[in-house]
């Protein structure tokens, strides 16, 4: 029997929340230690620490690696991993489906000008968390990493519910508003994109337009909005 697309996609999203809620339950309980291991995002908040000078260790080089890799890959792809994989987005799309309004044909979004100005959020994110890295001081962004805060419930902090707020809650009502506006390694890949159109590299990735967006129940969802 043919699997049809978005079958395959909600198969391989609810995958691997599975997988990452085992990994979960397995850091709270101390079987892992650390949620870095795991996290494509250490590509750099480790990653970039490992470039300064007095500190050359890097730490996970297998979670940096694959992070990397995954970021490289948008180029080709576009944001598949936001759309298939990351587990953040696959919660925050179910939790949205709670809403009633998501099951109407015109949804509620932000206006135009809002939307673009809170897009440059997680650039922002990225710039403070590459900064950090840098200067190996990335432990006081870490206060408010969403990753933390999920594997190692023992030490939430203000700072880290803040972070779940706009995740859970906020995403009640607008769909994916961590990925699209505050989320920096959704930041690191598109700037990967860019690269990639800079130099005429062939993408696989839909190209959305705001203006002529009617918001069809119908259109592809694979690859969240920039």
């Amino acid at each position: 029997m043919k699997i049809k697309a978005q079958e395959l996609r909600e198969l391989v999203q609810y995958s691997m929340l599975g997988l990452t809620m085992i990994i979960v339950v397995l850091l709270i309980n101390n079987v892992f230690t650390i949620a870095h291991e795991f996290c494509p995002y250490s590509t750099v908040c480790f990653g970039a620490m490992s470039l300064n000078p007095n500190f050359s260790t890097l730490l996970f080089p297998i979670a940096v690696i694959l992070g990397l890799i995954i970021a490289i890959s948008a180029i080709f792809w576009g944001r598949r991993f936001c759309g298939y994989v990351c587990p953040f987005g696959t919660v925050q799309e179910l939790i949205y489906n709670l809403n009633p309004r998501s099951k109407k044909a015109k949804q509620y979004q932000l206006p135009k000008w809002l939307h673009r100005l809170f897009n440059i959020f997680k650039y922002i994110v990225f710039f403070i968390t590459i900064s950090t890295a840098l200067r190996i001081i990335q432990y006081g962004y870490m206060k408010f990493c969403p990753v933390l805060a999920v594997s190692h419930p023992q030490n939430i902090t203000l700072y880290s519910a803040i972070t779940l707020f706009m995740i859970f809650v906020v995403g009640y009502f607008l769909n994916r508003f961590w990925c699209r506006y505050l989320c920096p390694y959704a930041a690191l890949m598109n700037l990967f994109q860019y690269i990639g159109r800079l130099l005429h590299i062939k993408s696989s990735r839909i190209q959305a337009s705001e203006d002529n967006c009617i918001n069809c129940k119908h259109a592809p969802i694979a690859v969240p909005c920039r």
